[in-house]
């Protein structure tokens, strides 16, 4: 997991100047990777990565990695 600011700028604006503000937002990005190894040559066979920013709800987190390893696993060859 990473943190990451982002920021949101609002202003407006008369005769004579104007008024803003900037807005900072703490987002937590997650990072998920799966690799496969194959046991008898112990080498790596196929790696996935996903990644998306978290939230505070946590079954919205589980639907977020859910879509995120289902997505993972299109690339995954088919036999």
């Amino acid at each position: 997991m990473k943190e990451q600011t982002s920021y949101t700028a609002m202003g407006m604006r008369g005769f004579g100047g104007g008024m803003g503000s900037i807005t900072p937002q703490q987002n937590v990005i997650g990072t998920l990777i799966v690799d496969l190894f194959d046991a008898k040559t112990q080498s790596l066979v196929w790696r996935g990565i996903a990644q998306d920013t978290l939230s505070n709800n946590g079954n919205k987190n589980q639907q977020t990695v859910q879509k995120g390893v289902q997505k993972m696993f299109k690339q995954w060859p088919k036999a």
